[in-house]
């Protein structure tokens, strides 16, 4: 699969930006919790690691249609009727999860120019509604709530608890 191959050290490089970028804010330490420089440097560091864990297991695993037998036997045998109601199943084609991450990327990208121009509740909002609406399978309702009291929630805690000024 082509993008499994190009996302993850894509992601690297990026984080890697996002660090180096953060080490240059000017008058800030990276290691001061109070800094504007901590927290850019944190989530940078955290996303390095998770795109060399992803890269990793897209070495080790690669995607493929076909199952190994003994696997797939495994599986049906510690599968119980319970957990296949709880859980549905949905068959997706590589064409499809490419599509989807094709779309997700755009949206990302999309998020972080609108947001310099768009209200952020309204644009976090239609960012995560958005996504979860792709990448899941939960209803519309669930979706919604879910996106309208996470946008409010950081809103509030990143304007009145860390004192943080959104643009717009």
């Amino acid at each position: 699969m082509f993008l499994s191959k190009i996302i993850p050290p894509s992601l690297v490089l990026v984080s890697l930006a996002i660090l180096y970028l953060s080490f240059n804010i000017e008058g800030q330490k990276i290691t001061d919790p109070s800094s504007a420089s901590f927290f850019p440097a944190v989530i940078a560091v955290i996303m390095t690691i998770c795109s060399i864990l992803i890269a990793i297991r897209g070495i080790n695993n690669p995607f493929s249609d076909k199952k190994d037998p003994a696997v797939e036997h495994a599986e049906s045998e510690t599968a119980s009727d319970e957990d296949e109601t709880v859980f549905e199943k949905e068959n997706i084609t590589r064409k499809q999860i490419n599509k989807r991450i094709l779309f997700f990327v755009s949206a990302v990208i999309l998020f972080a120019i609108l947001m310099n121009y768009v209200n952020f509740l309204l644009i976090s909002f239609l960012y995560l509604f958005g996504s979860m609406i792709l990448l899941s399978r939960q209803k519309m309702f669930v979706s919604f709530i879910v996106s309208a009291s996470f946008s409010v929630v950081f809103y509030y805690l990143f304007v009145h608890v860390f004192h943080i000024v959104f643009p717009a």
